[in-house]
């Protein structure tokens, strides 16, 4: 029997879907040690996490910063001194930039003399940098600035710029907060790499992101975060952008720029006057983000709104909120106007052109002015589909009428007909719609159409010593096919 259950059990294991990746602290070992390839590791770090991956470029290391240092000169990689600065280039030609960018670290310290000191550790320490970059996300971006600053991986700057360029656009909100560092060193780093993607600009890095809406959220909140000073006229000019996530995303970042602690002054000097003599008084040499947001929102303010403020008297705050108001004022008419056109047609029998104008204004606007009545209209909609039999176009306009008014009247009486239609659907498809027409009739016990569909679902009922013993002929077959496979090893 025991030579049963262990057949049983290989069996089982067998079939056991594999773990994806392996501990990343496992997979630094063996890089150390040498004791796994390169292409393998990267593998195995396949499924592993940002904080994991961070976690272990953070590890304690055998080898010293030289010795890992000499191993990434003799693979003639670029590398900061100890200070953090690299030797002054050569003017290099585009083919020698293209060729730096292409330059594999990896293939390059997997090639190289094992016997240096620290080569399996920087080899550990690369594959890393890879995994991370390979994850393609604004939080590995975020990890990968923060690694290429630390003093025990500042070595690996060169690589963290190569692998934060392959991810753009996905590094751009990490490196636009990393350009407006109080670290020189690290504004400096950040503002190159953004040179690079030509992506310095602010309203040129929110228009290349313009079909990815979380990325431009992303950039904002960036800008917001930073106090981006050349992002102020960027910043509020989003604050009115179709997009209302967008549009939030900008009048937050706006606010952080109006509100909250008063800047840091701006460093001042005694300019030199015509003639060689210098000014009496000292003068800023630039103007803060918060002056220049002043500057700017007054003159938005004369343009939209008549209003002409000095920018030192202005109330920044609550002149931000008029210029909103202002904003939503005129899109809250434009909205109406909508509904109102929408409605007519309903109302003259064309109720698949009022639904396409709900439609529109969910996608641009997020909302539909008046939700009860475009609820009720979206549920007549899905019924007339319903009737159709047109499954899917039903169950998606019966969850538009939950989504526009979901505590409304209504709201119960769609959501069971999308339950029903998605079971439908599901049927339709040669798949069970049982757990669907079971939650139709309970969120609404009277829907005749959807307890007909469960009752149908319902597999006939038998006695109780029917399904005992159809588990155990299933038990015996298994016990015997585990034997067969058992003799026929022991022959």
């Amino acid at each position: 029997m025991r030579r049963v259950a262990l057949a049983i059990a290989l069996s089982a294991a067998s079939a056991a879907p594999a773990l994806a990746g392996r501990d990343p602290a496992a997979v630094v070992s063996d890089l150390a040690r040498g004791t796994t390839a390169p292409d393998a590791a990267l593998a195995d770090l396949g499924g592993a996490t940002v904080e994991a991956l961070a976690a272990q470029l953070a590890r304690p290391r055998t080898h010293s910063v030289d010795e890992r240092r000499a191993v990434l000169r003799a693979i003639k990689a670029s590398v900061p001194d100890a200070s953090g600065k690299f030797e002054t280039p050569k003017r290099q030609k585009a083919e020698q930039v293209r060729a730096d960018d292409d330059f594999d670290w990896l293939a390059a310290l997997a090639a190289a003399d094992p016997a240096l000191p620290g080569r399996g550790e920087v080899l550990a320490d690369v594959a890393l940098l890879r995994a991370l970059a390979t994850l393609g996300t604004r939080e590995a971006a975020a990890a990968i600035v923060e690694v290429a600053f630390a003093p025990d991986t500042m070595i690996y700057r060169d690589e963290c710029g190569r692998r934060l360029r392959a991810m753009a656009p996905q590094s751009v909100p990490a490196l636009t907060i990393a350009s407006q560092s109080d670290s020189t060193a690290k504004a400096r780093y950040a503002t190159y790499q953004l040179e690079r993607l030509d992506r310095q600009e602010p309203g040129k890095a929110m228009a290349a992101a313009a079909g990815d809406e979380a990325l431009r959220v992303a950039i904002l909140r960036a800008f917001g975060a930073s106090h981006h000073r050349e992002a102020v006229a960027t910043v509020l000019k989003y604050t009115d952008d179709a997009a209302p996530r967008v549009r939030a995303a900008a009048r937050a970042a706006w606010l952080d720029y109006v509100t909250g602690p008063e800047p840091k002054p701006a460093p001042k000097k005694r300019l030199q006057l015509p003639g060689g003599k210098l000014a009496a008084k000292a003068t800023p040499l630039w103007l803060t983000y918060r002056e220049l947001a002043a500057i700017e929102l007054t003159r938005i303010a004369e343009e939209v709104l008549g209003e002409t403020v000095e920018p030192e008297a202005a109330d920044l705050a609550a002149l931000s909120k008029r210029l909103f108001d202002h904003y939503d004022g005129i899109r809250a008419k434009a909205d109406e106007a909508a509904f109102a056109a929408a409605k007519a047609k309903a109302d003259a029998g064309d109720l698949a052109g009022a639904i396409a104008e709900f439609d529109r204004l969910l996608a641009t606007v997020g909302a539909v002015p008046h939700p009860a009545e475009a609820a009720g209209l979206y549920l007549r909609y899905a019924q007339g589909l319903e009737r159709e039999a047109r499954w899917d176009a039903a169950a998606t306009a019966f969850g538009k009428a939950v989504a526009v008014d979901p505590t409304g009247g209504e709201a119960t009486a769609a959501e069971a007909g999308r339950e029903y239609a998605l079971g439908k659907a599901l049927e339709a498809a040669g798949k069970d719609g049982g757990a669907n027409f079971r939650r139709a009739v309970a969120l609404k016990p009277d829907y005749a159409p959807a307890k007909a569909a469960a009752a149908a679902a319902e597999p006939a009922t038998r006695p109780a010593w029917m399904l005992y013993g159809a588990a155990g002929a299933a038990a015996l077959a298994a016990l015997f096919a585990a034997l067969g496979l058992v003799r026929r090893r022991a022959r």
